[in-house]
């Protein structure tokens, strides 16, 4: 056997050798260079924009429901302090401005003495920014209210169902300027859907509305949920008559 060995075997030495930390580099560079495919650079494009379009609509959504969850809090502050000013009153809600001329403030003025904290009136997804309050009362609540003047549901005690009956709810878009809703010239009759969504704002919150009720419980509703509500014989909802009332003899 010769010193050198044979070339095979030279061959094999060399291939079982560890490779340098310069070759191991100069792989490295040459994969950098080369550069990525405009497939991989497709797909990282894609992938970005996927992830930040999720990331952009989680936030959304969190930012939503966190307004949702504060117009919920509003109305059960209202709803507390509705609860006081009855108690302190004969167990009779707060009115509108109608009643002024017998002395008496609207809600808007008269309840923040019957809470320790600053009352706020507003949604803060109330889409008209410049108006004072999103929340109305059901005048089928208010004393003698305009369209049914003989009535007064406006106690407590007078009210089947009072967790049943909405106290609250959030103005539409287009109904401005009013301290109170709307429905008492229904009184006896069916409240059409579409005149109660001309009056509430039925989908602001994801679909649905935030409501109090006149024990002073809060609750969203879908609108799917309220209409079908509506839509149910002798319903209290709004009503506190359950629509048992001949308008003509009232």
């Amino acid at each position: 056997m010769t010193r050198g060995g044979t070339a095979h075997d030279r061959s094999a030495c060399q291939k079982s050798r560890p490779r340098s930390r310069v070759a191991v580099i100069e792989d490295y560079m040459k994969r950098i260079n080369n550069g990525f495919t405009l497939v991989e650079v497709l797909v990282v494009i894609v992938v970005i924009a996927t992830l930040a379009t999720i990331s952009s609509v989680g936030w959304r959504n969190m930012i939503d429901r966190g307004k949702a969850t504060k117009c919920l809090t509003n109305l059960r502050t209202i709803g507390l302090a509705s609860m006081a000013y009855a108690a302190d009153h004969d167990m009779t809600l707060p009115v509108t401005v109608h009643q002024r001329k017998q002395g008496l403030q609207s809600w808007t003025l008269s309840l923040q003495e019957y809470t320790t904290t600053t009352l706020s009136f507003r949604c803060p997804c109330d889409e008209v920014k410049d108006r004072q309050f999103t929340y109305c009362i059901n005048d089928f609540l208010t004393p003698n209210p305009a369209g049914a003047a003989l009535l007064n549901f406006s106690r407590l005690s007078r009210l089947s169902s009072p967790a049943r009956t909405i106290m609250f709810a959030e103005a539409s878009k287009g109904y401005l300027n009013a301290d109170h809703f709307h429905f008492a010239n229904y009184v006896g009759l069916d409240i059409p859907s579409d005149l109660f969504a001309d009056q509430v704002a039925v989908e602001r919150h994801s679909g649905g509305a935030n409501y109090l009720f006149a024990d002073g419980h809060v609750e969203n509703l879908s609108w799917k949920a309220v209409k079908e509500i509506l839509s149910t014989p002798r319903n209290v909802f709004v009503d506190p008559t359950g629509n048992t009332i001949d308008p003509q003899n009232q």
